[in-house]
């Protein structure tokens, strides 16, 4: 085969041409879909059953995952938006670890949905905690935070029937979901 100029044409060009559009096109949907590692999530399912939240954990499996936001919500099955449906379903324990900066001192606002029940804590010091099965409910408790870097620790766990937990942050009037960044409240990517 030749092209206008009398000069044959090779199909390895364009078979080579192909093969870097495709490259870039993966790579490109690959990191356009990534999550950023905002929260760090270690679950531990647990061989015993959990009614409580310093019942002790006997594991059988553990899987660490990294997510942009505290967003697993009320089912019958744990669910996460970028990981979809995750297998777990009773019995287990998840601890969840991230750091943000406050760039000013200012009272903030912790919000935690939940079935069955965690503990909140920021910088080490406990802040609030339901230790008990529960339906899906909600507390929360507000705090005054120093500027500079904090780190946020939750243990939610999951005994039988229901589950789900999700947690949001309010700096004065504006609401957001643990994971995204506010006015003066950003997370640091780990």
């Amino acid at each position: 085969m030749t092209t206008g100029n009398s000069k044959p044409f090779d199909k390895r060009y364009a078979l080579l041409l192909f093969a870097i559009a495709l490259w870039m096109w993966i790579g490109y949907s690959i990191l356009s879909h990534s999550t950023r590692h905002i929260i760090k999530a270690t679950i531990l399912q647990s061989a015993k059953p959990i009614q409580s939240i310093d019942d002790p954990i006997v594991p059988i499996k553990k899987e660490v995952l990294w997510i942009d936001k505290l967003y697993f919500p009320k089912g019958n099955e744990l669910r996460h938006p970028l990981y979809g449906y995750l297998g777990y379903r009773h019995d287990f324990v998840i601890y969840f670890d991230a750091k943000f900066f406050l760039a000013k001192k200012e009272p903030v606002r912790f919000i935690i949905y939940s079935d069955d029940g965690f503990r909140l804590k920021i910088d080490g010091k406990e802040v609030m905690e339901y230790p008990k099965d529960r339906p899906f409910s909600k507390s929360e408790k507000e705090i005054m935070l120093s500027k500079g870097e904090h780190t946020l620790h939750i243990k939610y766990f999951q005994g039988f029937g229901q589950l789900g937990i999700v947690g949001y942050y309010q700096e004065g009037s504006k609401r957001h979901l643990i994971g995204q960044d506010g006015e003066a409240l950003h997370f640091e990517e780990q």
